[in-house]
């Protein structure tokens, strides 16, 4: 079955899943962002954010939003996120993930050098590496499946062998990828304990983990550049998913 098909919980009593295609009515301000009215926090210099116009024809029909960094310093970037660290990466028999549907455009003036993101469930609001959390990392177009855990062991994998990327590595400025991380199964600590990811359907990485049941984190996007002062990069996001199957207690029969 092809990641993009796999089951999400179709009610509250089998889980959460949270569907965000970043659509809205207009300019997109702090905690009005999409339909689940997620939020924003800058990162250094405050950058824009926008509905996409302009739209593909293989495009979501809503489009999504542009990020758009501020050109003044290194580290400048915004946060998309949801305002309360209150998601858990429990034990469950069918598991949880994210995905999500991202674009470097091909325009003027943007490059993959030092265009970065962390896209995911983790705690941090900037550049800095979060504490706890599961997300994909892209540093200048190479991405990297991380799991962050306060209270185990910081692990990451490069991707390897996604046939839609450069070297099965690096995204392509100016295609749309899909990304999708699955976690499954019970480590030592009552967290998940293998984690996987796909790029455009095909299993680009994946990891043992040892995150605790209880480890806080959230929905959060996060886009920054470093390349110097005088630089403005863009990010499109079309779409973001995340849904956690839980395995509620059974009422006894009467």
């Amino acid at each position: 079955m092809a990641p993009l098909l796999t089951p999400r919980p179709i009610s509250p009593a089998e889980g959460p899943h949270l569907v965000e295609n970043f659509f809205g009515n207009g300019v997109i301000t702090t905690n009005n962002i999409g339909q689940n009215g997620m939020t924003l926090t800058n990162i250094g210099g405050a950058g824009t954010q926008s509905y996409l116009t302009t739209i593909a024809d293989d495009d979501p029909p809503f489009g999504g939003i542009r990020d758009l960094t501020r050109a003044t310093a290194d580290g400048d970037g915004s946060s998309i996120h949801m305002l309360a660290a209150t998601g858990i990466f429990p034990n469950s028999e069918k598991g949880g993930g994210f995905a999500c549907r991202f674009n470097y455009p091909d325009i003027g003036g943007n490059v993959l050098a030092d265009n970065n993101f962390y896209i995911g469930i983790h705690t941090t609001r900037d550049e800095a590496a979060p504490t706890d959390g599961i997300l994909i990392q892209s540093l200048a177009g190479v991405m990297t499946l991380r799991v962050d855990s306060g209270d185990g062991t910081d692990k990451a994998v490069a991707f390897a062998g996604g046939s839609t990327l450069t070297s099965g590595t690096t995204a392509v400025k100016g295609v749309p990828h899909q990304i999708e991380v699955h976690w499954t199964g019970e480590n030592g600590q009552g967290g998940p304990l293998t984690v996987e990811a796909f790029c455009d359907n095909i299993p680009v990485a994946k990891l043992l983990t040892d995150i605790d049941n209880n480890e806080a984190a959230t929905v959060s996007l996060n886009h920054w550049q470093d390349q110097g002062g005088a630089q403005s990069f863009e990010l499109d996001y079309h779409w973001f998913e995340y849904w956690q199957f839980m395995d509620y207690p059974t009422a006894p029969a009467v």
